[in-house]
């Protein structure tokens, strides 16, 4: 059980196996009941364990199978995400066009950086989570509220939780969460 185990230990186990968030089974009967029979896709899946045990397509941009970041991650000690055989390399908005799922689900990810706003981080290849939004009914994103305090997302209409039963690898002192995110309503219907 992950309630009897530190942040730290599961920083240590996280980092050694290139997991992030923790798949418990809470999460999954969470991630459910929201899903509810809908299309849904998980972005980022890494290791694809989440996606495995809710069914549903993982998608990723596998990026730290890049040679360069690979050497970068060797270079600080830390290995890189196992990438799980289910896993598809697609990057976020490929897999939206190729499954127009009602419900994008996310562990995570990293938003696009928008030189016009670097204060807020992100990433070059980083996730355009706008434009996820409104492609899909729901977005659902499972972070950390530091690591992930400035997703430009937050500006937008949002629910937020922070369970008890959600675990990472950060040892920052700030809770877990899930926030969800409503679309257009309109990305699951086919044509």
């Amino acid at each position: 059980m992950l309630s009897r185990t530190t942040a730290q230990e599961r920083l240590l186990f996280g980092v050694r196996q290139g997991i992030y968030s923790f798949p418990t089974d809470e999460l999954c009967d969470f991630l459910r009941s929201r899903i509810e029979g809908r299309i849904a896709i998980e972005i980022g899946a890494g290791h694809g364990i989440l996606a495995e045990a809710l069914s549903i397509p993982a998608t990723d941009n596998r990026q730290q199978e890049d040679p360069e970041l690979k050497a970068y991650y060797a270079h600080i000690g830390q290995p890189t995400v196992p990438y799980g055989k289910n896993v598809e390399k697609l990057d976020a908005a490929d897999a939206v066009a190729k499954y127009r799922p009602n419900v994008v689900i996310a562990c995570w990810v990293t938003h696009r950086f928008d030189p016009e706003r670097p204060h807020a981080g992100g990433s070059v290849t980083g996730v355009d989570e706008a434009s996820l939004i409104e492609s899909c009914d729901e977005y659902i994103f499972v972070g950390n509220e530091h690591v992930h305090a400035h997703k430009p997302i937050w500006e937008m209409p949002h629910e937020k939780l922070n369970p008890s039963w959600l675990y990472s690898r950060a040892i920052n002192g700030s809770r877990e969460f899930i926030a969800t995110w409503r679309g257009s309503q309109n990305c699951g219907t086919r044509a």
